[in-house]
């Protein structure tokens, strides 16, 4: 689950855009966002994000999403930290995702952790 959000304006294509819940969105852009997350369950630990949206139309929902994630934990009793790199889409106000583990980047008991998933998320980020 995210626990804070920070998105700023990289690329303004048309400098038409709108700002919704303290942040603006570029009708058509590129944005960064400073995401950290906290998991709980059979994944226990903490992430930290860094995303770049391609927005091919922010008013109606739509961009393009990739990010890489530093996350430090424990994964099925391992404990250590590993990279994750994600993929996906924001369109109608939710995010599809696709995550998958890079080889090389994890340490101790992730060091040689393989494994992907798909992750969906509905509703506005976090404020934060």
């Amino acid at each position: 689950m995210p626990t804070g959000w920070d998105e700023s304006v990289i690329e303004d294509v048309d400098g038409e855009g709108e700002t919704k819940n303290g942040t603006y969105y570029p009708s058509r852009g590129v944005t960064t966002a400073k995401v950290t997350f906290q998991y709980t369950g059979d994944i226990e630990g903490t992430g930290a994000t860094t995303y770049l949206f391609a927005y091919r139309d922010s008013k109606a929902g739509h961009a393009d999403i990739v990010g890489y994630e530093r996350f430090t934990g424990t994964i099925g009793g391992r404990s250590g930290s590993c990279v994750f790199r994600h993929t996906g889409a924001y369109e109608d106000g939710a995010v599809s995702d696709h995550v998958e583990v890079l080889p090389g980047l994890g340490t101790d008991g992730l060091a040689d952790l393989p494994g992907s998933a798909d992750v969906s998320m509905a509703g506005p980020p976090p404020e934060g």
